[in-house]
């Protein structure tokens, strides 16, 4: 199985690359005393919405890393103009990538399930 299968299972929040730290969440806001979200007029979208969209983007990101990582192995593998150490810099960056993804995936799924076990 190759690193994209891997990340199959993650169909609902589909594609992550780019996380390298310093990537920040583009919708992340605070709250002001009015109870609004800051930056955000009534009705034009759903607080959870922008949550969504960057994290799709991270994951969108993380598929395209994942799928140039592939296409330069293969090229090099097939006797292409690949260099190895950029094919193992890439290589590289794209597990380091898929690793922080799936951490941050069982951090999500970790407090998801802290709050369904807390009682009201």
């Amino acid at each position: 199985m190759n690193a994209i299968g891997a990340i199959s299972s993650v169909n609902s929040v589909s594609g992550l690359s780019g996380i390298s730290g310093t990537n920040q969440i583009s919708g992340a806001s605070t709250m002001n005393g009015a109870g609004a979200v800051d930056g955000a007029s009534a009705g034009t979208q759903a607080p959870g919405d922008s949550f969504m969209n960057s994290l799709n983007d991270a994951f969108s990101q993380l598929n395209g890393q994942l799928t140039q990582a592939d296409a330069s192995m293969a090229n090099f593998a097939a006797g292409g103009s690949a260099d190895i150490s950029t094919v193992m810099l890439q290589m590289e960056s794209a597990s380091v990538s898929l690793k922080a993804a799936t951490d941050v995936r069982d951090k999500m799924l970790e407090a998801y399930q802290d709050i369904m076990r807390t009682q009201i």
